[in-house]
């Protein structure tokens, strides 16, 4: 019986591995506009949360889709839709968390529940759909939000966002930056610090610290070695060259100058 185990779970790892593989040449080949699939859902299971989630509509993620047009078209010259949004109805169920002490194997199914769990909830799951699915909290001064992340296996993201006006423009900072890690976008700060890496987390690289915008997979604008400020609005972020080159926008080995 043991062996009859082992045997599926290859066959089942090989067969996710063989659609994943499909999904990352679909999405990466930027031939057809993607379908983007946002999922609200009450992360904290407050009345104030859902009433906000209840008064969303598709125009407050038109920012993302206006962010990927014109960064598309400054490094492709084309007038082309990268993506495009869609609302979609709340989800009650909350995605599967990953401990901070997971081992590679639990990471690994992790993923698998992950990806079973978006199939389970999300209503299109082709090969080129990306689904996001946003956790909204009550905004707390004394609680972090947990680490949002996106998952290029599966087309995958779950931010975690604060329900108030006041911040949507930061939101859709986040669900830009998730969104991106999808089809193949590295981050660009450092993982202990969090600080932009240079120079691919610089937009201006002849500006020293004197930078205005962000690079969006380096997630904050750099104000010196040891500090830097998350930008409140995607205009102010920026997809640098090294980004454009791992999602298939330019070809080659990318320019240090953004």
């Amino acid at each position: 019986m043991k062996a009859l185990r082992v045997t599926i779970l290859l066959c089942v790892l090989v067969a996710v591995a063989f659609y994943t593989k499909l999904q990352r040449l679909e999405s990466t080949a930027w031939v057809d506009t993607l379908s983007v699939s946002i999922y609200p859902i009450n992360g904290d299971g407050s009345a104030r949360t859902e009433d906000y989630i209840k008064a969303l509509s598709v125009n407050d993620f038109q920012a993302v889709e206006r962010f990927l047009k014109k960064q598309w078209e400054k490094h492709r010259g084309l007038d082309y839709e990268p993506i495009e949004i869609t609302l979609q109805e709340a989800v009650t169920a909350q995605p599967p968390v990953l401990s901070n002490d997971s081992n590679v194997l639990k990471v690994i199914f992790w993923s698998l529940r992950l990806r079973f769990w978006a199939y389970q909830n999300a209503v299109d799951s082709n090969k080129s759909s990306i689904n996001i699915f946003v956790r909204y909290h009550q905004v707390d001064a004394a609680k972090w939000l947990a680490h949002s992340l996106g998952l290029q296996k599966g087309l995958i993201g779950v931010v975690n966002a604060y329900a108030a006006e006041a911040y949507e423009g930061k939101n859709n900072v986040v669900i830009a930056h998730e969104l991106l890690h999808t089809v193949g976008a590295s981050d660009k700060y450092d993982a202990t610090t969090g600080q932009p890496i240079y120079p691919e987390g610089f937009v201006n690289m002849d500006s020293g610290y004197e930078q205005s915008r962000a690079e969006i997979m380096a997630g904050k604008i750099p104000l010196s070695k040891t500090e830097s400020v998350m930008p409140d609005f995607l205009r102010q972020c920026v997809v640098g060259n090294k980004t454009a080159v791992e999602i298939g926008w330019l070809d080659g080995v990318p320019d240090a100058n953004q």
